[in-house]
């Protein structure tokens, strides 16, 4: 792990097609790190999807953060796939603000609904606007997007692989 010495910051941009693995290579390589945020795994009832969780890397908490549209038994905010959980949101924004202490920040993912300006977009603007070193989780279809809304330097990294 880096000590105070290195005040460099770092925004890594982690991108990958849908199921190529990224939320769970991310749970692996930062399970015992000094990190926090959130990781939001998809969620399956036998083989089938029915939506996300957003799990606290600090508390290790789970919520429920979506349900594809079909499965979804909450109101929320409807997006073209899913509702998601207006619990699941403020759960994502407490956790977030927990990690604003941590050497690293990790925030899985940010998709249309942050990139239309709602759910996660403030905590994640505040947060790339830091001094925090973050992970930022998005799909390789919305980078273009994603860096429009979020118009910072980013390292990038590409996740080949999955379905």
């Amino acid at each position: 792990m880096l000590d105070g010495r290195y005040r460099r910051r770092m925004r890594i941009l982690f991108l990958g097609k849908k199921g190529s693995g990224k939320s769970s290579l991310l749970a692996t390589l930062f399970k015992n790190g000094d990190c926090g945020g959130i990781i939001c795994p998809s969620v399956f009832e036998e083989g089938t999807l029915l939506g996300k969780d957003a799990i606290n890397l600090i508390t290790g908490e789970r919520c429920v953060f979506c349900r594809i549209k079909e499965r979804a038994t909450f109101e929320g905010t409807e997006t073209r796939n899913y509702i998601v959980s207006r619990e699941g949101i403020e759960f994502c924004i407490q956790a977030l603000e927990q990690a604003r202490e941590k050497w690293l920040i990790i925030i899985d993912e940010v998709g249309p609904l942050e990139l239309a300006g709602e759910g996660l977009y403030e905590i994640t603007k505040e947060i790339l606007e830091s001094e925090r070193n973050v992970v930022v989780v998005v799909r390789e279809e919305l980078e273009e997007e994603f860096l429009r809304a979020f118009p910072y330097a980013f390292k990038k990294l590409y996740l080949h692989g999955g379905t």
